[in-house]
Formats: C-alpha cells, structure tokens, sequence
C-alpha cells in the first residue's frame, strides 16, 4: 500500500495543482511532501530535479510529476530498474485535466493511484495497460492486493497473455489457506484435482495442471506454473552456543530447499528466550530482513499441537521441543508444515502463519 509520495511542479499553475494533488492525499492519510523548481517560486528546492529524482525513488513508494510527459521520463529514466522495484511514477498536466500513470502500474500501484487522484481533482485518469484496457483480470494485482511475492515475471507476462487472447488460466491455493474471498473472475478456475503430495506426480505437459499456484511451496514438477508466495512462514530454530552463523544459514537454506518451501515465504524466526542474543541466529535475522521473536519456555509449553518431545531437551532449556513450539508460537498459532529437522547441532521446524486470498 502505498503511503509515501513525493510531488514536484515546475510553474506557478503546476504548484497550485500540486497543492490539490497534495491535500487531497493528506485527508486520506497519505504522507505527502511537495517541491517547487521554477523561478521566484516560494520555497523553491535548492536540489536539482536529478538529484530530487533520484533520493525520491531511493525513498518514496510514488514520484508524481506535475508538467509536461517529457520532463518526468528524462527525469526518471537514468533511475528505472525493473517493473517489480521501480516506485509508482506518476504525471499530471499543470492544469490538472490529465493524470497519467507511467512507471509500475500494477504492482507500484500507479493506476490505483491515479484513478483515486483523478477522481479527488477532476481529471481523466489515462490507463494504458492491457488488462486494464481489456478489463482483464490481472495476476499481478491480485498479488499486490494480497500481499503475495510474484516468483517469476515473465511467467506473470504469459498469464496476462493468454487471459488477453481470451484463455482461461488455472489457480491452485495450497489447503493451508485460512479464506478465500471474493467471486473467481470469469477466466479465472479454480485447480483443486490434487493434494500438494500427489502435485509431484504430474507431468509438465498435462493439461490439468495449473497455470497458477498460491502457498508457500514449490511443486518439483510443476516448473511451468506462476509461483506466487505468501510471506507467512515463520520457522522455530534451535542451536548449540556460539554455533558459526555460516553454518546456521546454510542450514536453514539446505533444509527450506529440500523440502520445496520458498525461502521468499519466510517472515520470521523464533526461538526461546535463552537465544535472545545468540549472534548466529541474529546475523540470519538481518541479513534476510526477518524479524526475530523469543518466548519463555513457559510460553512454549502452552503452544497446541503435536511436537516431537524431547525430555533432554526439557532439561536443559524447560521446554521439550524449542524449534517447533517456537515456530507455532511466532506463527501465532500457525500450522507445522515441517517438523523438527536436526543436524550438526542446529534444530529447524517451521509452521505457517494464518493468510487469505481475495478476489475481487
């Protein structure tokens, strides 16, 4: 969602369309900062347009140019990077009749952005993406809308391609799904002919199989599928004192991989409170941006579920199952999807988190 935006006008009638633009966001909770460059503007930015360019896309989730088309691609063009990093880059005329989304349409967001502009101020929002145009579902919107990493654009291009030469395309939500809302749009089916153990069986040219796959797992032989991943795994670790942080990490990655879970679907770790500062852990931690929780071994004592209990290690920490029970109680009451995995003296398990889909 986005929440931040940075706003620029080049003339005196641009900066009091930038000044609508602006307090029309704000009403709606939008952290909104405007910068004028023109001659005897009030406040004019001291920085260069290059230079506003490049720390707004460096820190904002949207650019908006008020002024011709020209100046925002010259501006933005030294700084674009790809359609799944690029911000929300968006133009408006100076008089404000026409807003135009140019740079990260679906997933920035843009033409989200540009219909809710135009609707505040008056102007015609100006879409020129396909599905858009078409009045297509698109997949890559459903992913944003639902918080879920698209795993391969190129695949997300041929999806779009067979819904524009009017294919149906197939979606299989993995069963740990806790919803899912909303009517399937007209070319859109649901693909529920396989639990995710029998998945493997299926050959790549078959038919049947989906052309979409929702959850947090890889599918060895459904490499033609669209991957796209729920950030709802949170995996229960438990390790020896002052274990080598290379050594955890590349277990953690081993075990992620060999058991077909999206290291993409991770959003946290857990473990109990006596590992609150072991530094292997912690370095995995920052280096993947995973938010790192611990829990008292009475805290983990109360998880529910079915755990691997270990009396030796009830002895040593209070709790008879530290990667599991962590997992469950980081995941907030989350499902174990594996269990406890040890080796070299590093204990992982992960259980996942509650997560929906909705279509609209």
């Amino acid at each position: 969602m986005i929440k931040k935006i940075a706003i620029i006008s080049f003339t005196e009638n641009g900066s009091k369309t930038a000044e609508r633009v602006a307090g029309s966001l704000r009403k709606h909770g939008y952290e909104v900062e405007t910068s004028r460059k023109y001659k005897n503007a009030v406040d004019a930015a001291d920085e260069s347009l290059d230079e506003w360019t490049r720390k707004s896309f460096k820190e904002g989730e949207a650019l908006i140019y008020i002024g011709a088309a020209g100046i925002a691609v010259r501006a933005a063009a030294p700084y674009i990077k790809s359609k799944t990093e690029d911000p929300a880059v968006l133009v408006v005329d100076e008089q404000g009749i026409f807003c135009i989304p140019l740079l990260s349409g679906h997933i920035g967001r843009a033409n989200e952005l540009a219909a809710f502009i135009s609707a505040k101020i008056g102007a015609v929002p100006v879409i020129t993406t396909a599905t858009d145009l078409n009045r297509k579902w698109a997949v890559d919107i459903f992913a944003v809308k639902n918080g879920l990493r698209i795993h391969d654009m190129e695949k997300a291009k041929a999806i779009s391609a067979k819904l524009l030469s009017e294919k149906s395309v197939s979606v299989y939500i993995e069963k740990s799904c806790a919803g899912i809302f909303g009517m399937f749009p007209e070319q859109v089916k649901r693909w529920e002919d396989a639990p995710p153990e029998k998945a493997q069986k299926w050959d790549l040219d078959d038919p049947e199989a989906p052309d979409i796959a929702v959850g947090v797992r890889k599918y060895p032989l459904w490499n033609s599928a669209l991957y796209l991943i729920p950030k709802s795994v949170v995996l229960g670790v438990g390790c020896r004192r002052r274990i080598e942080p290379e050594k955890i990490e590349e277990k953690v990655l081993r075990t992620l991989e060999e058991n077909n879970i999206f290291v993409e679907s991770v959003r946290g770790v857990s473990s109990i409170d006596l590992k609150a500062e072991e530094a292997g852990i912690l370095k995995l931690c920052e280096k993947y941006k995973w938010e790192f929780k611990t829990f008292s071994a009475e805290v983990l004592e109360k998880a529910k579920g079915d755990f691997t209990r270990s009396e030796f290690v009830k002895e040593i920490t209070g709790s008879d199952n530290v990667c599991e029970r962590s997992a469950v109680c980081g995941s907030g009451g989350g499902d174990i999807i594996l269990s406890k995995q040890a080796a070299d003296g590093i204990t992982i398990a992960a259980a996942a988190g509650r997560w929906e889909v909705r279509f609209e």
